[in-house]
């Protein structure tokens, strides 16, 4: 009887362990049990030791009770270390085994006050480098009617920089030849980081290069400010005013402005120029021109800014093959993606955003094994292992069909517009989260990344995310 009973007991354990650890996969018992999903993705141990000794309890008879002790902890306990040790060790080696290609155009994102900007860090450089030229920005930025007066970076939620971009003005003063003088102020997004990331799409896309989402949350809460010309009067001259001039009364949403902030990111752009190697075609018309990527820092991303004058562009190993008519060429660019781990120089203090995939057995073993599954697990894990788990975790989802509940909201992805299927005609997958830090201002933004990302991934239906 206790051999028996001990028996059914010990079995029944490696049953939950290899359920709860979501091991199990035929049909719909892993999903339907609670949190079996999240625990597929984190592998949770299973506790032989406690479970040992909390079923020893339930053995009112001691004399037995210490036999099966002696039984299951001594003898079948070292047994099941020792196979979980051997089963480790040989994980460890298949995973080892299963390599995934290095990314080498992961974006790193993150905000710094424009006097704190270090030149001499080599892994962060501003998104836009004339954010470093005041009267050169603002010559550029000035337009029509309206003077550029800077820009302000709004450190709020989604819902609250919805609201301020529907205030769309605000009131102030500036001083104007020694006196003060009232002025409406207009905001509206900052339209440069907007043209940089659809710049940064090009470019991926000339390089034939696949394009995973970049996370702007931050590019997304810049403002720019503009006066009226006509209200500045004559003395209105592109550059004379600057932003930290104004006395500006943003009301309710005060709190949240900031000034004289600038992003950085990853990369930056370096000019080239021709060689004297030039290996022409076949046809003798065209000439190859290599970039020689051995010269450079290997796990660093380096990709070509195609021109009037470049025809094709092909990476191949160690080089980067560029097409063109032209035996020589001055002042070609190219972006530069730095892989070192990232250096925060002094007050470097916003998080930095990235586009990184957390690496996991499971992730390698489907990349290799080209496997697509497409289980609850696996989505979640999707999800999980992207750099949101500071912030965010999906909880559920479901699908929708009456889509009119959930509305049309802008991604990350904006500028990505060759989609085979209308939007309209898809059912809704609807994703649902909870806060890990309730309230930060961050969070809203990692929805719309992990959204962005999986409605590049998912076609068959209309990504939504949304709070439980």
């Amino acid at each position: 009887m206790l051999q028996e009973r001990l028996d059914r007991e010990f079995n029944q354990g490696l049953y939950s362990r290899y359920l709860t650890a979501g091991r199990l996969t035929g049909g719909d018992c892993v999903d339907n049990r609670k949190n079996s999903s999240l625990a597929a993705i984190l592998e949770y141990p299973f506790d032989f030791d406690r479970y040992i000794e909390e079923q020893l309890r339930e053995i009112k008879d001691l004399d037995e009770r210490y036999f099966a002790k002696k039984v299951m902890v001594e003898g079948l306990g070292k047994l099941i270390r020792c196979t979980e040790d051997k089963y480790r060790q040989l994980e460890q080696k298949v995973y080892a085994e299963m390599k995934v290609a290095d990314n080498q155009y992961e974006a790193v994102m993150t905000v710094v006050e424009k006097k704190h900007y270090d030149p001499t860090n080599g892994t962060l450089y501003p998104v836009d480098e004339r954010d470093l030229e005041g009267k050169k920005l603002s010559e550029s930025r000035s337009e029509g009617n309206r003077i550029w007066m800077g820009t302000i970076f709004l450190e709020t939620d989604d819902r609250r920089r919805k609201a301020f971009e529907r205030a769309d003005s605000f009131s102030g003063a500036l001083q104007v030849q020694g006196e003060s003088r009232e002025l409406t102020f207009q905001v509206h997004p900052a339209k440069r980081y907007r043209d940089v990331m659809e710049r940064l799409y090009q470019v991926f896309q000339n390089n034939h290069i696949p394009w995973e989402t970049v996370n702007t949350a931050y590019l997304d809460k810049f403002y720019d400010v503009y006066a009226g010309r006509d209200e500045l009067g004559e003395t209105s001259d592109t550059g004379t005013f600057l932003l930290e001039q104004a006395a500006i009364d943003f009301g309710e949403f005060a709190d949240a402005v900031l000034y004289d902030r600038i992003p950085l990111w990853n990369m930056k752009w370096v000019k080239f120029s021709s060689t004297d190697f030039m290996v022409p075609c076949i046809d003798g018309i065209y000439y190859e021109h290599e970039f020689n990527l051995s010269e450079y820092a290997r796990e660093d991303g380096y990709l070509i800014e195609r021109n009037e004058d470049i025809l094709e562009i092909r990476h191949e190993k160690q080089k980067i093959v560029i097409k063109s008519q032209k035996a020589t060429f001055e002042d070609w660019k190219a972006l530069h993606i730095i892989r070192q781990e990232t250096i925060r120089s002094l007050d470097y203090g916003f998080p930095l955003l990235t586009n990184h995939k957390k690496d996991s057995f499971i992730r390698r073993f489907t990349e290799n094994s080209r496997v697509q599954l497409t289980t609850k697990a696996d989505l979640f894990r999707r999800i999980m292992e992207m750099d949101i788990r500071d912030y965010i975790e999906v909880v559920d989802y479901e699908i929708c069909e009456n889509t009119k509940e959930y509305p049309n909201a802008e991604g990350m992805n904006w500028f990505v517009r060759d989609e085979l299927f209308p939007m309209e005609s898809r059912k809704a997958l609807v994703l649902k989260f909870e806060e890990k830090r309730p309230g930060y201002y961050l969070n809203d933004s990692m929805i719309r990344f992990v959204i962005s990302q999986m409605q590049l991934e998912i076609s068959e239906y209309r990504c939504v995310g949304v709070w439980v």
